[in-house]
């Protein structure tokens, strides 16, 4: 027998009576807050409690909020390097309790807060919120509450691998079982076969090359994960069939920047912050760009194209900065972007016309006159060419300028 139309209506209106009850229960008498991100972060949803919570310690709720304006992710600890949307959209189980400060710069008030993804892909995080004292010398609830990932690799500059407790560090970066974990980082996001790796870094290894990776692999598991058991999977190095790649809980500072990048340049959900926020996230960008990729290897070829790939999105990062400075007229911070960028391309007319012509607004002449000689005979020298302007050129220029103004 089909259940009648008043019954079912009637069952609809229990059911938003019972959500109702259940929303007044969270937020009036268990007193804690509910946060919903989407996957860049951005707040989807809040109760009255975590908005309120907030509101008191910003001053308001934040326009266009996400987990990382509220709670300080990438910025300051516990979540320095860390976005508590991503980690827990990554992780299989909910993040155990972390204390945060409020607001993260100059707090006044704390929150204990855990999060959890709510879909299996890791398109909506919850977050659960409680009160928590300010100054409170506890800052987790457990130790390495960030299990995963528990091991970062630097590889803007000269390559660094840390642990959550330590930094490994030793010659072996430099030999072969350092090379495969350089490579793998090129690699990032998609499987290596064997025979791939003994291409790019072996190539005259002949028919033992492939039991070569497999040493290497197991001396490289061995230096990163000093204490795994012998016959335990690695948490880092992971292998499928013949092919091996890094583990997802690792974390690689190419990833960052390149996301971070991304949302300063407006092309991805994070740009949604707009204005401010967008040169925030170029400045911490750069931060991370200490120098190219894997830069103890100039001459590996494996490495090239993402040596360039991230030279380019630097030097587009960089453009924007000069932009962005140079329309609020702030010329030392707009000089200091433009030295970057010359020395990510030092053959450029433009960009050395540009700070030269940076320097002269300036009245740095001497700064000017030594930057340009220098740029001449480098052009001389690589091309047998004069550069596309002259000194005299661009000192006219802003002698107009001056008289305009």
């Amino acid at each position: 027998m089909k259940p009648s139309v008043e019954t079912s209506d009637q069952a609809e209106r229990g059911i938003e009576q019972d959500a109702a009850l259940a929303a007044g229960v969270v937020n009036r008498l268990l007193r804690f807050g509910i946060i919903v991100t989407d996957a860049s972060g951005a707040v989807i949803e809040a109760n009255e409690t975590a908005t309120q919570m907030v509101a008191a310690a910003h001053g308001q709720w934040p326009e266009d909020a996400t987990c990382c304006s509220l709670f300080g992710c990438r910025r300051t600890e516990p979540l320095a390097g860390h976005c508590i949307t991503a980690l827990a959209a990554r992780s299989q189980e909910p993040l155990p309790e972390l204390r945060v400060d409020l607001p993260p710069e100059q707090p006044s008030s704390a929150v204990w807060i855990t999060a959890a993804r709510m879909k299996e892909d890791g398109s909506q995080v919850v977050m659960h919120l409680r009160p928590a004292g300010v100054g409170d010398r506890r800052r987790r609830t457990q130790p390495h509450w960030m299990a995963r990932p528990r091991l970062r690799i630097r590889a803007l500059g000269r390559t660094r691998v840390e642990s959550e407790e330590i930094a490994i560090e030793g010659d072996w970066l430099l030999q072969r079982p350092g090379q495969l974990l350089k490579y793998l980082v090129c690699q990032r996001g998609r499987p290596a076969h064997v025979d791939e790796i003994v291409e790019a870094l072996w190539p005259d290894a002949g028919i033992t090359g492939r039991n070569t990776v497999r040493h290497y692999v197991h001396v490289l598991r061995e230096r990163v994960e000093p204490s795994r058991s012998p016959r335990a999977p690695s948490s880092f190095i992971a292998s499928s069939g013949s092919a091996y790649a890094l583990d997802p809980r690792v974390v690689v500072d190419v990833d960052e920047f390149e996301n971070l990048v991304s949302a300063g340049l407006g092309d991805s959900d994070l740009s949604a912050q707009g204005g401010i926020a967008s040169v925030d996230f170029l400045e911490q960008a750069m931060s991370l760009y200490e120098g190219d990729l894997i830069s103890e290897e100039p001459f590996a070829e494996w490495a090239f194209a993402e040596r360039e790939m991230l030279r380019s999105l630097a030097y587009k990062a960089l453009s924007r900065l000069v932009e962005h400075y140079l329309e609020r007229g702030d010329l030392p911070a707009a000089t200091a972007q433009l030295e970057r960028a010359t020395e990510l391309r030092p053959l450029d007319d433009d960009v050395q016309r540009q700070l030269i012509g940076v320097y002269l607004q300036q009245g740095r002449h001497s700064d000017a006159s030594r930057r340009f000689v220098t740029f001449r005979q480098r052009m001389l020298d690589e091309f047998g060419q004069e550069p596309g302007f002259s000194l005299t050129e661009l000192v006219e220029d802003n002698t107009k300028e001056e008289a305009g103004q």
